[in-house]
């Protein structure tokens, strides 16, 4: 008799994963201890998910969906530019209240598994919002640079901002609180450092 899959047994798997990377960092996600967690053996785990690596896509995805969400509830009417600190404060604000999975997201390899559009989309995201952003600012003559390039330094900007106020090297760089480095740098994210917006 043929074993039928159990549907509810990856959701399970990704759950308890998702849950050793909150408390642990990614770097502690480790096939057999998941296993144990899950109350599977680890060739279950790999009836479901070829490799660790497809695993770790999973979750980047699931960590993606909760950084998109916020993003949506950005309103859609504001002026582009206030849109783009929104965007800040809401991307911020995932990485210091889920730094792990912030890590998770942001700063392990997608290795070598292919991207599904619909994957790709989600974890680009955050960068498209941006981008469509600016296109309208550049659209209106209120903004100089290509948009695509725009979009991408200030991702980039956004990121690295990101992790060194999760490291604390920002705040001893400068004896500054996490507060008052935040506004500055939202400031210049969303104005003069992405070009005049306005």
């Amino acid at each position: 008799m043929t074993r039928v899959a159990n549907p509810e047994l990856p959701i399970r798997i990704l759950e308890e994963a998702e849950r050793i990377v909150i408390a642990s960092g990614h770097p502690a996600l480790n096939m057999r201890e998941l296993a144990r967690k899950a109350g599977v053996t680890a060739t279950a785990i790999y009836h479901y998910f070829a490799s660790k690596e497809e695993l770790v896509l999973q979750l980047k995805l699931r960590a993606a969906r909760k950084l998109n969400e916020r993003i949506r509830r950005i309103e859609a009417e504001l002026p582009a530019h206030e849109r783009i600190h929104r965007l800040g404060q809401e991307y911020i604000g995932f990485a210091e209240e889920h730094p792990n999975l912030y890590r998770l997201l942001f700063e392990t390899p997608i290795g070598s598994t292919s991207l599904h559009e619909a994957e790709q989309s989600l974890l680009y995201f955050t960068y498209h919002v941006a981008r469509e952003a600016l296109e309208q600012l550049a659209a209106a003559g209120k903004y100089p640079v290509d948009p695509r390039y725009g979009a991408m330094m200030g991702w980039t900007m956004l990121h690295g901002f990101s992790s060194l106020l999760l490291s604390g090297s920002l705040q001893l760089a400068e004896g500054m609180k996490k507060e008052e480095l935040t506004e500055l740098f939202l400031g210049f994210y969303s104005g003069e450092g992405m070009g005049k917006l306005e």
